[in-house]
């Protein structure tokens, strides 16, 4: 078994990646600089919802998202009817997401937004003790709304294409871009815009495990599993507190553009 590097490494790497100059692409972009956290939050949800497939093509989607969205999201969720998102997208398709999808989503965020005020209040309502609890009832309570008028059903089928949206970890999936948008929600520096204070200690936080952070947690024994899951997400973190116990996902964006590099050792 491979003892993982230490720390000087791993500070190399925060040096070297975890810049504001070094974000851009990702998804990230869309979900900082708001000075309304309210509006930051319904941002980072949306854009971490997208976060699969290429980043290229993640962020060419979320730039055509966010064109009709504009600098006030929440404001304009609020305000827009369900069905009226049909036209404002006609013709959108991201993969196997197509218009009524995203106009679905944005139903489904805006009941949420009504009920509980905000995501943040929606989050802490739950009640739950572990992140993986907490993320999962926050996921079950949006995907809970009322589908309609978008479907003709009252509650959203087993298998539609919104619930991939949302990550939750109840399954035992890594449930990457949920964590994700928790580690932009909950950290605060210079990439993570932090629109959740107070909301959960980033201690607790797990890693948004994707294939080139579970690559780098494989290749440099923060892992001995063989799969990509929750439980290897909880492993890979659980090493990265041996760095910064109060802070792991300090190393998360690092850890990401260093798989992405190319540089790992075969």
């Amino acid at each position: 078994m491979k003892k993982p590097p230490p720390k000087s490494f791993v500070e190399a790497l925060h040096a070297e990646h975890h810049r504001l100059d070094n974000l851009d692409p990702d998804p990230l972009i869309f979900a900082r600089g708001f000075t309304d956290p309210n509006e930051g939050e319904v941002a980072a949800l949306i854009a971490a919802g997208f976060a699969y497939g290429r980043v290229e093509q993640i962020v060419k989607t979320l730039g055509a998202i966010f064109t009709v969205l504009g600098k006030t999201p929440r404001t304009k969720i609020l305000e827009t009817d369900a069905r009226e998102w049909l036209d404002l997208y006609e013709g959108f398709f991201y993969r196997f997401h197509k218009a009524p999808d995203l106009a679905l989503l944005l139903w489904l965020i805006r009941q949420a937004l009504e009920k509980h005020g905000t995501l943040k209040a929606l989050f802490t309502s739950s009640g739950a003790s572990t992140t993986g609890e907490k993320l999962t009832a926050f996921c079950d309570t949006i995907l809970d709304g009322d589908p309609r008028p978008i479907l003709s059903s009252s509650q959203l089928p087993p298998r539609h294409p919104v619930r991939y949206l949302f990550s939750s970890p109840g399954k035992g999936g890594a449930a990457k871009r949920m964590c994700l948008f928790l580690r932009w929600m909950i950290r605060k520096d210079q990439l993570d815009p932090g629109y959740w204070q107070g909301a959960m200690d980033p201690a607790d936080l797990i890693v948004p495990l994707d294939t080139h952070v579970a690559k780098v947690g494989k290749t440099y024994g923060m892992t001995t599993r063989k799969s990509s899951d929750w439980k290897t997400a909880v492993e890979i973190t659980a090493a990265l507190k041996k760095y910064d116990e109060t802070d792991p996902l300090r190393y998360d964006f690092s850890l990401f553009r260093f798989g992405m590099s190319g540089k790992l050792p075969d």
